[in-house]
């Protein structure tokens, strides 16, 4: 990696946690072109860089690479997790790691910790990717992931709820705030974490619809149905406010629910129901299903869900209806 690569880079890293991730990407297209006709040695500049040889440097840069490429921040700490744990057990230099390496923590993680395969396979996955990322890089010689077998995962049919459990969830609900909860998964399709970050500055009460901050930033508009409707103005009577989150937090208006909050309150209006399996995605799965039934092509089930191909929604549907397979074939023949 060239010594200006490497500038660029250490700079990138050190303002990592003071600027955006839209600031980032402009300022390294900023230093990219302003060091363009410059040369940066090393042994000749009175410069203090990160040495791009460390396995530090690497695990840092790797960390900015994902912010730059716009992943959720969810979607991140998971794979630095994932690394973290791998790093403690192999206490190895990065360009030492072999291939038989990560196959044994594979197999420890399945034999002694007893990891569902999806699991495996998804940490399998983020190591992978990892060193990956390191032999493109140049940080290491050889990709010692490129060998290692995805991890078979048995695909379970996974089910929306029936009308009868969402009609007792409804029915358990004791306060607004769980009813326009419960309201807006079913009518939005919202991600949990989507669902902490609806504004009410996004919220058009005329048009009935909410734009919403998606993976990767990316946005689009969904609609709240009349019963969603009617739970969100319920919530704000006792709750008013008219900018911020909608769904406010424990410190009350200006605050926004956190993800943990809204599963722990999903469980216990599931609880009072006596709904087994409840979760907020199940909800998500549950929109998607009765959008397709109710007569929505699989197209536009994508664009609800804000999914960029077909195949991702099909993932998202209780398949046990018999129309999937005529609308599958109108868009993935």
């Amino acid at each position: 990696m060239e010594m200006k690569e490497q500038l660029i880079n250490a700079v990138i890293r050190n303002m990592e946690p003071e600027l955006e991730v839209s600031q980032l990407k402009k300022l390294k297209i900023v230093l990219t072109i302003n060091l363009n006709n410059l040369s940066v040695e090393k042994e000749s500049r009175d410069l203090v860089i990160y040495d791009e040889s460390s396995d530090l440097a690497a695990y840092k840069q790797y960390f900015v690479s994902m912010k730059l490429r716009g992943l959720a921040q969810g979607t991140i700490e998971l794979a630095m997790r994932t690394i973290d744990k791998f790093n403690r057990w192999a206490k190895l230099p990065y360009k030492e790691v072999t291939t038989q390496d990560i196959r044994l923590y594979i197999a420890q993680r399945d034999m002694v910790d007893h990891l569902s395969s999806a699991t495996l396979d998804r940490e399998r996955g983020a190591i992978c990717r990892f060193f990956k990322w390191l032999f493109e890089e140049d940080y290491i010689t050889k990709d010692p992931g490129r060998r290692v077998e995805k991890i078979k995962v048995e695909k379970r049919l996974k089910k929306a709820f029936t009308p009868v459990e969402i009609e007792l969830m409804r029915n358990a609900c004791r306060k607004p705030k769980e009813k326009a909860v419960i309201e807006l998964l079913l009518s939005t399709g919202c991600r949990v974490t989507e669902l902490t970050l609806l504004a009410m500055e996004n919220y058009d009460q005329q048009r009935g619809s909410i734009t919403v901050v998606g993976k990767g930033n990316k946005e689009r508009v969904v609609f709240v149905s009349a019963r969603a409707k009617v739970a969100i103005d319920n919530y704000l009577v006792i709750k008013p406010h008219t900018d911020g989150p909608i769904l406010c937090g424990l410190h009350g208006v200006g605050t926004a629910m956190t993800a943990n909050g809204i599963q722990k309150m999903i469980k216990e209006i599931a609880k009072r129901a006596k709904v087994a399996h409840a979760h907020p995605h199940k909800f998500r799965r549950t929109a998607a299903t009765l959008a397709l039934k109710r007569g929505m092509s699989l197209n536009d089930v994508r664009r609800f869900l804000g999914h960029t191909d077909v195949d991702t929604t099909l993932q998202y549907i209780d398949t046990s209806g018999s129309d999937l397979k005529l609308e599958h074939e109108k868009y993935v023949a």
